[in-house]
């Protein structure tokens, strides 16, 4: 059972909800390891305290007070869990178009023009950044500009989070395990960069949307039931045809908020809080509780057995 210890605040607006804490978890260290089930086609910011997203980029800046999880066991699939393949569900309000085939059903077509180094520029924060590493900003400066030259880009993306047979998205799921439903169904799990582009497009938008911060549209920013009685993570997860606004410019769905989605990191990360081990995953989007929610945060520090109930995933694959 995971319990949470509540400490010092994190956030000034959520002081009592993002506090630093420590994680326990049971389990045999010897569990074999099971690989998610993927179902046949056919439907669809604490992973530190649980884990606020961390630096941009690779950056080790570390959430406070987050336990180890370099000897964790992989996380087995409960009796009857089968993700659906294709990350989504049938008979949304958003048909996008695929490329002309270019993708498999489920999947967007991301083409264009990529900028590894954006600049964009916060004109209103929500929390001193100098305070906090993971503060939030509430509006940006239009437009974003590219301090680098940029790089071309095409690959196909799912339009929805990996989803259960309810509809909701896949959680307390590893890297390893992500990978491998990836690869199960032909795909592969999203570099880092592409999950990037494909949730700020070429306008380099710091939230899928837009420029200024919008709870409203998307699965974020809840401050109140985040912990049960019993000090775990509440569950706070939405479908994942949910939120039709909470959309980026490649048509792709909640890509923030809802559950924090692993992908291979661009380059690794040598975990400081994990004895220097090098480390390929990281969480891309954030979770339902007041984090940073936008397009160009890593968490990084968890590693590829490390698994919570906010930690799901979608996949990419080479566009035909």
């Amino acid at each position: 059972m995971r319990t949470f210890m509540w400490m010092s605040g994190v956030l000034a607006i959520a002081v009592s909800v993002l506090a630093s804490c420590e994680v326990g978890r049971g389990g045999a260290a010897d569990d074999a390891p099971q690989p998610i089930q993927v179902a046949e086609a056919g439907a669809e910011d604490a992973s530190a305290c649980f884990s606020p997203d961390s630096a941009d980029g690779n950056e080790a800046v570390s959430p406070p007070a987050v336990s180890e999880t370099s000897a964790e066991p992989m996380a087995t699939a409960p009796p009857g869990f089968e993700p659906a393949a294709g990350g989504g569900a049938e008979g949304t309000s958003q048909e996008l178009a695929d490329g002309n085939g270019a993708c498999p059903d489920g999947m967007v077509l991301v083409e264009g023009s990529y900028c590894p180094e954006p600049e964009q520029k916060c004109i209103d924060w929500m929390e001193d950044p100098a305070k906090f590493p993971y503060a939030r900003c509430r509006a940006y400066e239009q437009p974003s500009t590219c301090k680098v030259a940029r790089v071309p880009m095409r690959f196909c993306i799912d339009r929805y989070e990996a989803g259960d047979e309810s509809g909701l998205p896949v959680g307390d799921v590893s890297w390893t395990q992500a990978k491998a439903a990836c690869e199960a169904e032909g795909k592969r799990l999203c570099q880092e960069q592409e999950w990037v582009f494909a949730c700020e497009g070429e306008e380099m938008r710091p939230y899928p949307y837009g420029f200024v911060r919008n709870p409203a549209v998307c699965n974020f920013e809840k401050t109140e039931g985040l912990v049960t009685q019993q000090g775990e993570l509440a569950d706070h997860r939405q479908p994942v045809t949910s939120n039709p606004q909470c959309l980026s410019p490649f048509g792709v769905q909640n890509m923030v908020g809802n559950i924090d989605e692993w992908v291979v990191l661009d380059k690794p990360h040598f975990s400081q809080k994990n004895g220097g081990r090098k480390m390929m995953s990281g969480l891309k989007g954030g979770w339902w509780g007041p984090l940073r929610n936008r397009c160009r945060p890593t968490t990084v520090d968890h590693d590829e057995l490390f698994h919570e109930l906010q930690t799901g995933y979608r996949c990419c694959a080479d566009a035909r």
